[in-house]
């Protein structure tokens, strides 16, 4: 409670300072309000604007200024990814506070946590409980969602419950990635980027815009492609951990004088590295694993091995393979405008697991998925000129997942081969309006109901459990938000709100020993109080935002490894979770910016036994206590150009990975990152960039295979490189 009680005084404290100084913000800062009712054309369109410090985001369906939106958001934009050298969704959370990626694969594989809600669930059927969206798509598989981040607009990171208009499984939040769309400008445009680096990396990106008929239909067509070596020094073969992957993008935009809009994504996305090379511990006698060796000793001279060094015999790949394909459509019908998002997405996806982690063949897995995902949604959203505005639609959603793993044990000497097909279908209706009672005074509020739909068929593990009968669930829930805005200058604005997040029921597909094991966990809720305040201060020159929130966390759903072969999906009973974040934007001169944010978290289990041990009290997984971001950007004229130069860093304190806060924990880390560069007004610049520069070796995974032996990955090490680039 006094926790709760500090995070409460803080907000209310600085909260006063803001308000305090409302009548000289007021006075010097320029009247650019949005009156956050006019409904955007089409969601994923140029809708980026940093003049005056402004974004414009559409994290309520609708296009608004960041500052006018009562949800706790971290916006990035096209140019500020470019700045940062982010290239991944892994990377992301370097500038949001309250946002971490684990991996226990490699980057086409992150598991999100939002403000302590994530899920430990490594099987290939799970579903996050923080959605990801691409142009307002949702994107179930696990092993589709990092998927490279290339020509994007914006990213926006919404924290806390998203179930109005986001949807089931955005408990914690939602990550929404805008790709750019066509611009139909007069003239052909386009860049490319070239990178070359450290470890024998190359990196290339770039589009072509091309307007067919000026202000009506144009095209454009986006790529990326990157490479190394392994990152992981296998000392028995070959270097593990490597970079291989390409994507493709080819998108068509429309439009004519009757306020109708089409636009059309289709990309291909290609990931084709070498399997990860884990790094294994064994805590029997003399680190001793359950193979009867220590992992942690070169096996040729008998030597520690570094921290990024193993020895391994599976020298296998990863293959994760997307394709997809959208459409939306606007149509303006006076003050409504309707929207249409028809997507489908396909693919594929292998991961060759040396488990044991050594040289001998004592333990290797090899998980196979093959997903298609369909959905549609249509909805109505109004511009209305007086006090009311709304956002209805209709949903559907469906998932299909083949999975085939395959547990190859002491030699290939036994095999264990799992099967399964799953199959997940959604339909939703939902609205979300708008009321400003009073001058400066909105009463928002929305409601969604899901009826959600599971089939487990032809389960079987051979040779240990024989096929199943088909297993069901049936979902039907709701989920939705009401609170309070009060705007009380341009720049200041106050909000509080009561929001309900529903992860729908999941499947336990890590089952392989006995049928009694193919459980299906509970839906998860999650009530959320939170209170905010964002403004923007000093003729602009400073933006700050804060927010406290509590969550009542029932039923989280989270995987229970007792051995590699014996893995539960339960549910956690109940949990509680204390909040505050902080976000400052400070612009002191021409050129110069500074950021920073703070994440503050008090996550624990009240209600929690997991194999007959009360675990109540503990803390939640990957819920650390603070996170601290800051970066600075600074850019002048020399000639005829302009030199840039960021900096950017993350501190992330430490965490467990699994309920009973074992050994299964990654400690505080921080990372840093840099990039100095020159762009000439004839279009062409240069560059030196360099990530992690700290040499962080922080795990971003890890778990208990058995009672002595564990799992873990690593991150990337120190990179660094030479960047050129032209755009036209």
């Amino acid at each position: 409670m006094r926790k709760r009680s500090i995070a409460a005084g803080l907000l209310t404290g600085v909260g006063s300072f803001v308000l305090a100084t409302a009548a000289q913000a007021q006075a010097s800062a320029p009247d650019t309000q949005s009156d956050g009712g006019a409904a955007a054309n089409s969601q994923s369109e140029a809708l980026t604007a940093e003049a005056g410090g402004d974004i414009v985001v559409t994290a309520q369906k609708r296009a608004e200024r960041l500052q006018d939106v009562p949800v706790s958001i971290t916006a990035f934009t096209g140019e500020t990814l470019a700045r940062a050298q982010i290239q991944s969704a892994t990377e992301i959370a370097r500038q949001a506070p309250n946002f971490r990626v684990s991996v226990l694969g490699n980057e086409d594989q992150p598991k999100f946590s939002i403000r302590g809600v994530s899920t430990s669930d490594f099987n290939l059927n799970t579903a996050s409980p923080t959605g990801v969206f691409y142009d307002e798509v949702y994107v179930a598989s696990q092993a589709l969602g990092g998927s490279s981040l290339f020509d994007v607009e914006r990213i926006e990171v919404l924290r806390g419950p998203q179930g109005t208009l986001f949807g089931k499984n955005t408990t914690g939040g939602a990550v929404s990635i805008i790709t750019r769309a066509p611009s139909m400008a007069a003239d052909v445009g386009g860049y490319l980027n070239l990178q070359a680096g450290n470890n024998d990396y190359f990196h290339a990106d770039g589009a072509l815009d091309v307007p067919l008929v000026q202000d009506r239909l144009g095209v454009r067509v986006a790529f990326t492609a990157s490479t190394s070596k392994g990152w992981i020094d296998n000392v028995t073969g070959r270097d593990l951990s490597t970079i291989s992957s390409n994507a493709l993008r080819f998108s068509a935009k429309y439009q004519d004088d009757a306020d109708f809009t089409a636009t059309l994504r289709i990309g291909r996305s290609r990931s084709n590295p070498t399997n990860i090379g884990p790094i294994v511990n064994g805590f029997g006698p003399g680190g001793v694993s359950s193979t009867g060796v220590n992992p942690r000793i070169n096996p040729l001279t008998g030597q520690p091995l570094g921290q990024r060094q193993g020895a391994y015999n599976v020298i296998g790949e990863i293959r994760a393979y997307g394709d997809n394909a959208n459409l939306t459509l606007t149509k303006g019908l006076g003050d409504l405008t309707l929207t249409s998002i028809t997507s489908v997405i396909k693919g594929q996806f292998l991961n060759t697991v040396d488990v044991d982690g050594t040289n001998l063949d004592a333990l290797q897995i090899n998980f196979a998925d093959h997903s298609k995902e369909y959905s549609q949604d249509l909805r109505l959203s109004s511009d209305f000129s007086g006090p009311f505005d709304f956002t209805a639609g209709l949903y559907y959603f469906k998932d299909i997942a083949d999975i085939d793993t395959d547990y190859f044990i002491a030699g290939h000497s036994f095999t264990l081969a799992q099967s399964y097909r799953q199959t997940r279908t959604s339909y939703a209706a939902y609205a979300d309006a708008t009321l400003e009672f009073a001058e400066g005074s909105t009463l928002y509020g929305g409601l969604r109901y899901t009826s959600d739909h599971g089939r487990l068929k032809r389960f079987e593990v051979v040779p240990t459990i024989a096929l199943q009968p088909t297993l069901k669930y049936n979902d039907a829930k709701p989920s939705g938000r009401i609170g309070l805005r009060q705007k009380f200058t341009n720049d200041i604005m106050a909000y509080a709100q009561f929001s309900r997040g529903y992860r729908s029921s999941g499947f336990n597909g890590g089952a392989l020993n006995s049928a009694a094991d193919i459980t299906v966990a509970r839906p998860e809720f999650l009530n959320s109080y939170e209170a905010g305040i964002k403004s923007q201060l000093f003729d602009r020159k400073l933006t700050l935002n804060l927010s406290a929130f509590h969550y009542d966390y029932r039923d989280q759903q989270f995987i229970n490894v007792v051995t590699v072969t014996s893995v539960g999906l339960v549910n956690a009973g109940r949990s509680k979770i204390d909040g505050l974040e902080a976000e400052v934007i400070l612009r002191p001169a021409a050129g110069l910016s500074i950021n920073a944010g703070l994440g503050l978290l008090d996550a624990r289990y009240t209600q929690l036994v997991l194999n007959g041990v009360d675990l109540s009290g503990n803390r939640m997984i990957e819920a650390p206590k603070s996170t601290v971001n800051f970066g600075l950007d600074y850019t002048a004229p020399i000639g005829n150009g302009d030199i840039a130069f960021h900096v950017d860093g993350t501190a992330i304190g430490k965490v467990f990975f699994s309920a009973q806060n074992n050994q299964d924990q990654a400690g505080a880390l921080f990372d840093l990152n840099a990039r100095l560069s020159y762009k000439a007004s004839a279009g062409w610049s240069v560059g030196l960039w360099a990530k992690n520069l700290t040499n962080n070796s922080v795990v971003t995974g890890a778990v208990s295979v058995d009672a002595i032996s564990q799992f873990t990955t690593m991150p990337f090490p120190r990179r660094y490189g030479l960047e050129v680039g032209f755009a036209f």
